[in-house]
């Protein structure tokens, strides 16, 4: 082997195709851009997620349940799969000339409600000899449901990373029971979606960010947390967003000095 030859051997690899891939030769740059960042914030109900994001002008919420009354937003609302598609058709309609800064599920709880209503529909539908027993996900045949609402609701997800903004969902909590492989079981506060689409949703965000809230006399002191523990669920990659943040009492003081995190 000649040296031309051995040197572009150590910098590339053909492909299947017949194609060459370069590998790298300096390593890439963490960055937090903000049009490419997806965002979960978990809390109890009350504790200011809703009137977080709201600080931001060019928010818009798909609001599925009921909860934006006292906040001056841009918002949509969502109360059925069907509407979610045709949401998203409309923002897709626009992508050439995007309005909206980040899209805000609200609350991804009811979105999730509004996949298993589609997907309960389409079994009914499918097996129409069995139409009358099925009246939840649960008693779809062979774990079709999970399967199928899970597919449906990241696909959603995954669409919606295509749009030039950033994207987050608001969800609620649960205490859940873990069984390890070793060790005793342990309960830990995580999103309240069931099972593997749980799993999906808290894989799919690059930022969990768990508010926790203690009321202080007549004072609710907030702390948002990212990194995660046995008994909390939680996340930052990169550690954009600092552990143990303490959030003011002015919502917008908040979320300006979230949003100047990224670029």
């Amino acid at each position: 082997m000649d040296v031309e030859i051995a040197h572009r051997a150590s910098h590339s690899v053909k492909t299947e195709k017949g194609g060459i891939v370069k590998l790298p030769e300096k390593k890439s740059v963490g960055s937090a851009v903000w049009n490419e960042t997806k965002i979960g914030m978990i809390g109890l109900s009350g504790v200011g997620k809703t009137a977080f994001f709201a600080q931001d002008d060019k928010a818009l919420f798909i609001e599925a349940e009921k909860g934006l009354s006292g906040e001056t937003v841009f918002k949509v609302p969502a109360r059925s799969w069907n509407d979610v598609e045709e949401i998203y058709k409309e923002l897709v309609s626009r992508k050439d000339d995007f309005p909206y800064s980040i899209v805000v599920l609200d609350t991804i709880d009811r979105i999730v409600g509004y996949a298993e209503d589609r997907v309960v529909g389409n079994a009914k539908n499918f097996f129409k000899n069995q139409a009358d027993k099925i009246n939840s996900i649960g008693d779809i045949p062979n774990g079709a449901g999970y399967f199928k609402t899970t597919k449906l609701v990241m696909s959603f997800l995954g669409a919606l990373e295509n749009l030039p903004c950033a994207v987050a969902y608001i969800g609620h909590l649960a205490n859940k029971t873990i069984k390890p492989d070793m060790g005793q079981d342990y309960t830990r506060q995580t999103i309240s979606i069931w099972g593997k689409l749980g799993e999906n949703l808290l894989a799919w965000t690059d930022h969990t960010l768990h508010v926790k809230a203690t009321l202080r006399g007549e004072t609710l002191a907030r702390t948002v947390y990212t990194l995660p523990t046995q008994s909390r669920e939680a996340k930052s990659r990169g550690a954009v967003v600092p552990n143990g943040w303490k959030w003011e009492a002015d919502s917008k003081v908040n979320y300006e000095y979230f949003r100047k995190l990224f670029k």
